[in-house]
């Protein structure tokens, strides 16, 4: 399944399954007037038939779960389980769950890549700081996702090599954009507006008998490019378990690549390992390139965390928060961890380097 591709996502924006296009233009009224009355009847008039889903082409699953999910956030947000109001509603977002090879829910990827830009933006409250949270997400998600490419080519590449500190360098500047994102977020979205507006449509849903986490920006692979870069042998307990459980509401292609990267040696520790290596300082420099271009990437993922964190601790001060945890499921105290964890990397990547060789 494609995110990196601006053409594959425009298809999926494009398509409107289920003709919900008006019914979702006045999704924010229903939402402001807490209309669980109307929330159901249009969920329950849109739920399609086991018959329609079988001929659905895949991009159209994507796009019918995507407005589908709109109405169960929404109605989550009231209070409401959508799969007990609803008759029929669990067997619906399971069939079109089976197509995607996702979850029974919308995910991130419906909610930002694949939803409409323009007047037909699915919108929980229609406010600019929703459209602006939405479109910053969207923005960073393809670089994400080519970051992750450019990573799987690294495990079969010595450190040693040429090229392996090219393609650091390389996965360090598509990571680079998550961190100018979140600078804009920043401006663009109160930590009041996340915390006491937003968060509560991101809620978990529970889908015969299991739960599900809502489209949360936590659920982008940036947990899955800190995997290989450090975290798959040198992450906390905790953090391997936030990993674990968010791993099952991202893409199925990245499934795959957390099943591989969790029980593998980091890249951190393959460039320690090559650092250490008596061999290792020669003429050409690699070792000591790939390093410095590892260390970027690490102290770019440190300028995201840390900005994450600001914000993440005021939208969950005591005095501001509903919920004791973050839409992904993480708590403020495990981004602190996270943060740390990068920090330390880092320093031990340099410590080590200097070793050879003295690093800027």
């Amino acid at each position: 399944m494609d995110v990196i591709s601006e053409e594959n996502n425009e298809q999926i924006r494009k398509l409107d399954p289920l003709r919900l296009d008006d019914e979702l233009r006045v999704l924010p009224t229903l939402n402001m007037a807490a209309d669980v009355p109307a929330l159901v009847r249009v969920l329950r008039d849109a739920l399609p038939s086991e018959e329609s889903i079988a001929a659905f082409t895949t991009t159209e699953c994507l796009a019918a779960m995507r407005d589908l999910g709109m109405y169960l956030g929404s109605l989550q947000r009231h209070g409401v389980s959508a799969f007990e109001a609803v008759g029929g509603a669990t067997r619906s977002f399971q069939l079109l769950a089976g197509r995607t090879r996702m979850i029974p829910r919308d995910t991130v990827y419906h909610y930002t890549s694949w939803n409409p830009v323009g007047d037909r933006e699915r919108l929980y409250t229609g406010h600019p700081m929703e459209r602006s949270l939405i479109d910053a997400v969207r923005t960073c998600v393809p670089n994400l996702a080519r970051a992750v490419d450019i990573g799987r080519s690294l495990l079969d590449m010595d450190p040693a090599a040429s090229t392996h500190a090219d393609r650091m360098a390389s996965l360090a500047s598509h990571i680079a954009v998550a961190d100018t994102v979140m600078s804009g977020i920043r401006v663009n979205v109160t930590p009041e507006f996340f915390a006491r507006v937003l968060r509560p449509f991101y809620e978990d849903v529970r889908v015969a008998g299991r739960v599900y986490m809502g489209p949360a920006a936590a659920h982008i692979p940036i947990f899955l490019i800190d995997l290989l870069l450090w975290a798959s042998d040198r992450g906390s307990p905790e953090y391997l378990q936030f990993c674990t459980e968010v791993s099952a509401q991202t893409l199925p292609q990245w499934q795959e690549r957390y099943t591989e990267w969790a029980s593998m040696p980091s890249i951190t520790s393959r460039v320690v390992a090559a650092l250490q290596h008596p061999g290792a300082s020669s003429p050409d420099g690699h070792v000591e390139s790939s390093a410095r271009s590892l260390r970027r990437a690490l102290q770019t993922l440190t300028s995201f965390r840390g900005k994450h964190l600001v914000m993440a601790r005021r939208a969950y001060h005591e005095e501001l928060r509903l919920y004791e945890l973050g839409s992904g499921g993480g708590s403020v105290g495990l981004l602190e961890e996270i943060l740390a964890l990068t920090r330390r990397n880092s320093a031990m990547l340099h410590a080590t380097a200097a070793q050879r060789v003295q690093l800027p």
